[in-house]
């Protein structure tokens, strides 16, 4: 039985959100950061799920927003999850050369799918699922058992590691072990 490690990426393996990056994105929309930080999250799911990105940012900034707005808004916005943490890609490096298999689970919008495919640090993983791309969303238990099957592991194999407790009791509910990251020192402790 070869165990495998299914990670999530925002506030996992990035850092949390850019502060600089919000202020840029309040920005292009016309509305305060406030704002922003309170319209934000309400349709997130739904556009990592899927939903036009015209659509989500016309939500937030209270006002119709053209696709050209919103592919810069897409551009930007993504730069606010792109600080990576090097303790924990340092962790999932230990992870791999102790025969741990890896993979990733996001939720995130096709732009941010998009951008991992470029970027070179993703050849850590085997798989790399995005919500957006699969059409289900974290903590869909359904999203689970779709990663699982993708890896050709049994759920009892699979440790699925996120911030956010609710995905950790979807995965649960799916069958894996769940672990709720609350730090990197934590989490090899959790592993161990």
């Amino acid at each position: 039985m070869t165990p495998w490690l299914l990670v999530d990426y925002g506030e996992v393996i990035s850092l949390a959100y850019d502060a600089t990056v919000q202020q840029r994105v309040a920005t292009l929309l016309g509305i305060t950061p406030e704002t922003l930080s309170e319209r934000y999250w309400p349709d997130r799911l739904a556009l990592d799920a899927g939903l036009p990105s015209d659509e989500y940012w016309s939500r937030v900034a209270g006002r119709t927003v053209s696709v050209n707005e919103a592919r810069e808004l897409d551009r930007v916005d993504i730069g606010g999850w792109a600080r990576l943490d090097p303790r924990m890609l340092d962790l999932l490096d230990e992870q791999a050369a102790a025969g741990v298999r890896l993979a990733l689970l996001s939720n995130a919008p096709l732009i941010q799918a998009q951008a991992f495919d470029e970027l070179a640090w993703t050849d850590r993983f085997e798989h790399v699922f995005v919500s957006s791309r699969i059409g289900l969303v974290k903590p869909d238990p359904a999203i689970y058992t779709h990663a699982i099957a993708a890896m050709g592991a049994d759920p009892g194999e699979v440790t699925f590691v996120d911030d956010k407790e609710v995905n950790v009791d979807g995965a649960v509910r799916a069958g894996l072990r769940g672990v709720v990251f609350r730090g990197v020192d934590r989490l090899r402790r959790d592993l161990g």
